[in-house]
This record gives C-alpha cells, sequence and structure tokens, in this order.
C-alpha cells in the first residue's frame, strides 16, 4: 500500500513539474519541486504515526499472531521511523522524471533495489555471527539502501542537473493542488485497487483455502506484470505532461496511444504464453492438485483479459500527464463496483467459483475500454 501511495503521489509530481518544464516555466518547476518535497515529509509522518501508533491493531487485524506479531511490529517501527527517506527517493525521483530523465531514477532504483535484496539477506541471516538482525534485517536493509538512493538523486539534482534550482519557495495553494488533482486522485484509484484484491480475497476465501491458494498463484502473476507497466507508465506521465506543456496536444494522444498498445502487446503476450503453459507459473508454488485445478480456473478465465489491463494502466498513467484525472478514477471505480457486486452475486447465488472470476475479467475489461474511451476526452484536446 505505502509504495501504491508513493507512485500515486509521485505521478502528480512528474505531471507537475513536467507540465511547468514543457512550458518553459522554471520557476513554476521549481516551486512544484520545493511542494512535492514539502508533502514527502508530510506523507512520511502521516504513514509513521498510523504505524508508530497502531501497528498491533493493524497486524491482528491482518492476522497476525505471537512471533510474527511481534517480528511484524518490530519491522514496522524500524521502517517507518525512517519512512522519510523512502518517500524522499520517490518524490526525487519524480520530479527528475518530470524534468524528462527517466535513466536516472531508474538506475538508482534498479541498483538499489539489487543491494537491498544482499542486505536483507546480509542482516537476516549475518556473516559470521555479525549483523543478525532476523526479522529486522529487511527492514534495516530498506532503510540503508534508501538512504544511498535518496542521496544519490538529490546529488543529482543540486550538482548535475542544469534545469531548476533546488531551493524552498513561498507556500503556493495553486501549486499544492496541481500536485494533489492528481497524486490525491491517485491515492484514490490505489485504495480502489487495494480494495478490489481485499474483497476478491474475501469472496474466493468461501470456497476453502485451496481455492484461495490457488487464487492467490494466479493473482500473483498480475502483481508480477505491475512493475512492468509501472517502468513504461512513468515514462509516459513524464512524456505526456512535458508535450502537454508545450501544448502539442495531439503529440501527446499519440503517445497514451502508443504506450498503451506497447502495453497490450507486452502484457497481453505474457498473459497468452502463460494460458498455453500454466504449469511455468504454478508448478514454483504448489504441487497440491486442488490447488492446482483452482489456479487453472484462474489462468484460463482471467489472463486472456490482461492485454486490456496493460492497455488500461498504460492510458492510466499517461493520463497523469494531462494533469486532469476525474475520468480514469471514475473508471477505476467503476471496475471496483462492478468487480465487488458481480462476485457478492455470485456468492450470494452459491454459484460457482468461475462466476466470481468472470467479475474479475469483466474488471479488466473495463479498464482497458473505459480508459480507451478517455482518450476521445475534451481534455486530451487541452480543453
Amino acid at each position: 500500500m505505502l509504495m501504491m501511495a508513493a507512485g500515486a503521489i509521485g505521478g502528480g509530481v512528474t505531471s507537475s513539474v513536467g507540465r511547468a518544464i514543457g512550458s518553459k516555466d522554471i520557476k513554476r518547476a521549481e516551486v512544484s519541486s520545493s511542494h512535492s518535497i514539502l508533502i514527502a515529509f508530510g506523507m512520511a509522518l502521516i504513514f509513521t504515526i498510523i504505524f508508530l501508533l497502531f501497528s498491533e491493531n493493524i497486524f491482528k487485524f491482518m492476522g497476525a499472531t505471537d512471533i510474527i506479531l511481534v517480528g511484524a511490529i518490530n519491522y514496522a517501527k524500524v521502517f517507518f521511523a525512517f519512512s522519510i527517506f523512502f518517500w524522499l527517493t520517490h518524490i526525487l525521483a519524480s520530479i527528475i522524471r518530470g524534468l524528462g530523465n527517466t535513466f536516472i531514477p531508474s538506475k538508482a532504483i534498479v541498483i538499489g533495489s539489487f543491494c537491498q535484496i544482499i542486505l536483507s539477506y546480509v542482516f537476516t541471516f549475518g556473516i559470521n555471527g555479525s549483523f543478525k538482525f532476523g526479522f529486522l534485517g529487511p527492514a534495516i536493509a530498506i532503510v540503508v539502501c534508501h538512504i544511498i538512493m535518496m542521496a544519490y538523486l538529490f546529488n543529482y539534482l543540486i550538482f548535475k542537473q542544469k534545469f531548476l534550482r533546488i531551493k524552498f519557495h513561498k507556500f503556493s495553494n495553486f501549486i499544492f493542488l496541481d500536485i494533489m488533482k492528481v497524486g490525491g486522485l491517485g491515492l484514490l484509484n490505489s485504495i480502489t485497487i487495494a480494495l478490489t484484491v481485499g474483497v476478491m480475497t474475501g469472496y474466493i476465501g468461501n470456497f476453502g483455502p485451496n481455492a484461495l491458494a490457488g487464487y492467490g498463484i494466479g493473482a500473483r502473476l498480475e502483481l508480477i506484470l505491475t512493475p512492468i507497466i509501472f517502468g513504461i507508465g512513468a515514462a509516459l506521465t513524464a512524456s505526456v505532461s512535458i508535450n502537454f506543456g508545450s501544448k502539442q496536444f495531439a503529440r501527446a494522444r499519440k503517445i497514451a496511444l502508443t504506450g498503451g498498445i506497447v502495453c497490450f502487446l507486452i502484457i497481453g503476450f505474457i498473459g497468452f504464453f502463460v494460458n498455453l503453459f500454466p504449469h511455468y507459473l504454478y508448478q514454483n508454488f504448489s504441487s497440491n492438485p486442488d490447488v492446482i485445478k483452482y489456479c487453472l480456473k484462474y489462468i484460463f478465465i482471467v489472463t486472456p483479459f490482461y492485454c486490456l489491463f496493460g492497455l488500461g494502466q498504460a492510458i492510466y498513467f499517461s493520463s497523469q500527464g494531462t494533469g486532469k484525472m476525474i475520468k480514469p478514477i471514475l473508471v477505476g471505480i467503476l471496475r471496483f463496483l462492478c468487480v465487488v457486486i458481480l462476485g457478492y452475486f455470485a456468492v450470494f447465488k452459491n454459484l460457482t467459483i468461475d462466476y466470481v472470476l468472470y467479475s474479475v475479467s469483466i474488471g479488466l475489461i473495463i479498464t482497458g475500454l473505459g480508459m480507451s474511451l478517455c482518450l476521445l476526452g475534451k481534455e486530451w484536446k487541452g480543453l
């Protein structure tokens, strides 16, 4: 959820900075950047307070008990006490993307994530009895790596790039709202996605633990594909925002459509491949025939529509660049409502699990077609 929140706010930052750069309004880009850093501190404070004060309640609600509960609470205290470094890393990366540079943020995050994997092992299991922190190991690794990533990105903004001077400006309601009308609404979209997953998990749970495990394996594929879409989507947000700022609306729409087609093909191909060769997915997670049976149901019913999921998400990221997010958010809410209502109807009427999964497919269809229709709106003409 934290990553989704950072991604949503980051999209607003990239959009605001990018549109300012595109219109050659450097001062506005500088003000957007300084306000973005203030927002990072504010968001970090909110998450820190919530998880330092209420982590036990949150993890108990999620079902954690005994040693797992203690480990989760301690993990949260370490990570969220230093979550400002996480937020600053992603906000600084978003500012740099708004300048039209996606290489530097990608380089920092890819190398940082790779180091995080190594340090998580080291700090969890230790080396010759040293640096062994158990449950706290991954949390410490995340904090250390994000401090380094943040320092690298901050160094680039201060000493390497020539567009902006990073300094604090007088607070502006206009700039704050310009960021949050994209990032804030993006948070709403993230909430609907998280709620959809939670509600669907509850529905599937009515069919037993094997069904839940099978669904979990199948749905994991969607989570695996999300970083691919985000990687393309971050570039789309930056490109569209800069072109919108320079009033090249037709070019911006062409970029969005091209990105949508690319994601449609890439994500669609992966979905098609898994549909034809499902054992490549489930063989790494379970050998239980009942679990595999339910996993196959998910694969055969849902993955044919992954192409529309890729298309819709790419256009959603592109829409962030326009600074106008009402229609894409409404599409997300419509998807959520349809999945929840249709899934509930299937459970209430004691229908087979297939019908619950059909609701997931319908949700993906709504995402793809709905987001595509957004491209026909007047906002894509600069009106």
